[in-house]
């Protein structure tokens, strides 16, 4: 009777360490199937995330939509322009203008997270704030814009992030943005006409764009300028900033005509925050002959060369980028 209660003893021993073992098997297996099951629902959240985020940037205006005529009003981001006679968003349209208040809103100095329209941006990016946007040049793959909180210090820190969501949309989108149109502005015989044409800088843009003057005249002869001087933020009697002379400069011409636009090529302060002006004094020409008088903003660093009234009339291929991480 020992002997046969002494063998069941290590009978039952034997089962409870298989049991055991069994058991320690099956938690530590259930626990990798949930870390994953975790892992997966995380990865899936952050790119629904992401591509939740880059529809609503590329297919809406935003709330409200003129958003970036006063950031402090933003409660939803959205990057297209609007239909002027609709009121409808031109989806996959991208407005330059939303692109550069997205980018002052991100600079350092404004990236405060008690703002309410810092908070609804971090928001709308699931709540972290870690987001990338770049629009690229379809043709040419240069990057047009390249946004992401506190650009001004340094890089946004993907690149030493675990889990990143990338999306890509197709889009169009304008080199530039017009922001003044003098219209026609006729040779009147007698003493040369002065024209005022008014612009407005809002708070942060001078970061952001480069600004320049755009002139252009008629193709008829009969209508064209001979000569023009402009002066910014200055009474005609002072020294003008730049003269134009079709003959010289052709019927469309840029100014200034070297990098930086004229904030960085005139004197400090010259052009600055709030409204500006441009006095459009025309010398010469026939009776009737005119010049019309553009200011236009496009993305800081763009190319002198590529400034033009095309520019920012004509919206072309380009890809929208976002990037947000963990």
């Amino acid at each position: 009777m020992n002997q046969r209660g002494q063998v069941f003893t290590l009978d039952m021993l034997f089962a409870l360490i298989l049991v055991t073992l069994v058991i320690g098997c099956s938690g530590q297996a259930l626990e990798q199937i949930t870390g994953r099951a975790e892992g997966y629902s995380m990865r899936f959240s952050l790119e629904r995330i992401a591509n939740d985020a880059a529809d609503v940037l590329a297919k809406t205006v935003g709330r409200p939509f003129n958003w970036e005529e006063n950031i402090g009003t933003l409660e939803t981001l959205g990057l297209v322009e609007m239909d002027e006679f609709t009121g409808e968003a031109l989806q996959n349209n991208l407005k330059v203008g939303k692109l550069g208040q997205l980018k002052v809103l991100c600079k350092s100095t404004n990236w405060d997270p008690s703002k309410p329209e810092v908070k609804a941006a971090m928001e709308f990016f699931g709540g972290s704030g870690n987001f990338e946007i770049k629009v690229v040049d379809g043709a040419t793959q240069y990057v047009l814009w390249h946004i992401w909180p506190k650009w001004d210090l340094g890089s946004s820190g993907v690149e030493n992030s675990l889990e990143v969501a990338a999306v890509r949309r197709g889009t169009t989108v304008k080199y530039g943005e017009i922001r003044a149109d003098s219209g026609r502005l006729k040779r009147i015989p007698g003493i040369p006409e002065v024209y005022p044409v008014w612009f407005e800088v809002l708070p942060g843009e001078l970061d952001v764009y480069d600004w320049y003057i755009i002139a252009i005249t008629s193709e008829k002869l009969s209508e064209r300028i001979e000569s023009v001087l402009l002066f910014v933020n200055r009474d005609v009697s002072a020294t003008y900033d730049y003269d134009y002379k079709p003959l010289r400069d052709g019927l469309e011409s840029t100014f200034p005509k070297i990098h930086g636009g004229i904030e960085d090529n005139l004197s400090p302060g010259q052009l600055h925050e709030g409204w500006n002006y441009i006095n459009v004094r025309v010398e010469s020409g026939g009776a009737g002959a005119w010049v019309r008088v553009y200011v236009m903003v496009v993305p800081a660093c763009t190319a002198w060369e590529n400034v033009n009234l095309a520019a920012g009339q004509l919206g072309l291929p380009s890809t929208l980028e976002l990037k947000v991480w963990r």
